[in-house]
């Protein structure tokens, strides 16, 4: 097991879903020659999954068994502000045993990674907000999530070499 507070990773920094769409690009023709690798834990896949993963809970709602303890809550919304700043977000956070809904689809294929990535982004450029509280902020305008997914994007695809 990697730890990746320690992994190198690419600093990233995206200011709109289109910045986001460019490194996207660049991964898939990575991927064609030959030349992706990972530096963290998961596969380019997994990480690409993950990501997307995320941004559809803002966008559709949260499971309805995913709880946040009130622990985590407090902190979590004295971090809101940092959190949706658009810095990348900090490695080496473990998810807690009720976030299983987050981790990506084992073994995602970088294919299916970019694909489902896409389909989020393409929603968002046709218009769809990201309207539900999150389980650990609690409410958040569109545009806080979506500093705060690209924030998550810069952390996840940083761990993304090729």
């Amino acid at each position: 097991m990697i730890n990746t507070k320690k992994a190198p990773r690419r600093e990233l920094s995206f200011h709109c879903t289109g910045c986001l769409r460019e490194e996207l690009a660049r991964i898939e023709e990575a991927h064609r020659a030959g030349r992706l690798t990972q530096t963290g834990n998961w596969t380019p896949g997994e990480n690409l999954d993950h990501t997307a993963k995320a941004w559809e809970y803002a966008l559709d709602g949260f499971p309805a068994d995913m709880k946040v303890s009130l622990l985590m809550r407090l902190l979590a919304r004295t971090m809101k502000g940092r959190m949706t700043s658009g810095k990348t977000l900090p490695a080496g956070f473990k998810l807690g045993k009720d976030a299983h809904a987050f981790l990506p689809t084992p073994n995602a294929s970088t294919e299916a990674g970019l694909k489902r990535l896409r389909t989020v982004l393409d929603r968002l450029d046709a218009g769809q907000r990201c309207t539900h509280a999150s389980p650990a902020f609690g409410a958040m305008t569109h545009d806080q999530w979506t500093r705060l997914h690209l924030a998550h994007a810069q952390l996840h695809l940083g761990f993304i070499a090729y």
